[in-house]
């Protein structure tokens, strides 16, 4: 059950980042958030929840003293994009759509060695993924820019103008 209420992406944001902080201290943190985003109306306990899931994933999964990089941005007039970019060895093509499966955890070989097997459950990419749709946005993987192997994105819808928050200078908000 989503409790949808208006909100900033750079606040919730922030909060998974805050949340994530002891995680990614052996990492250097970039995040580089569009100036001007639009309201948007989500659950923003369940988004921060996205987002953690994403930095907590790319801490396990990269190397020490690597780079992530978190980013949001406009996608369009109707949708923004938030995206979190990591080094290590990347998601095979062929596995990208499978992680989003429940207890599943992508490898090159197909196995970790319990070394190195990172603690989880393997549902956060599946929780995440229940959370982004049932917001009415997407969430896919794709290849990482400027040398990262792996980006993890979803979009979310914006707010309709229609139905955005009134505010208190407008006639109609004195009404109520």
């Amino acid at each position: 059950q989503l409790r949808r209420r208006w909100g900033t992406i750079d606040e919730i944001v922030t909060d998974a980042i805050a949340r994530a902080e002891p995680l990614t201290r052996n990492h250097q943190l970039r995040i580089d958030l569009a100036d001007e985003m639009p309201v948007v109306q989500v659950d923003p306990r369940a988004v921060s929840e996205v987002v953690f899931t994403l930095v907590d994933n790319a801490a396990k999964y990269s190397p020490i003293g690597s780079s992530i990089l978190v980013t949001a941005e406009p996608a369009d007039t109707h949708y923004i994009e938030v995206a979190v970019e990591s080094g290590g060895e990347g998601i095979p093509v062929a596995l990208r759509e499978r992680v989003f499966d429940k207890f599943f955890r992508a490898t090159r070989d197909g196995a970790i060695s319990d070394a190195r097997r990172p603690k989880g459950s393997g549902m956060g990419l599946a929780v995440a993924r229940g959370i982004v749709e049932a917001h009415g946005g997407l969430i896919w993987i794709a290849d990482g820019t400027e040398g990262r192997a792996t980006r993890v994105a979803f979009t979310l819808p914006v707010a309709d103008p229609i139905t955005e928050p009134k505010t208190f200078d407008s006639p109609e908000a004195s009404a109520v």
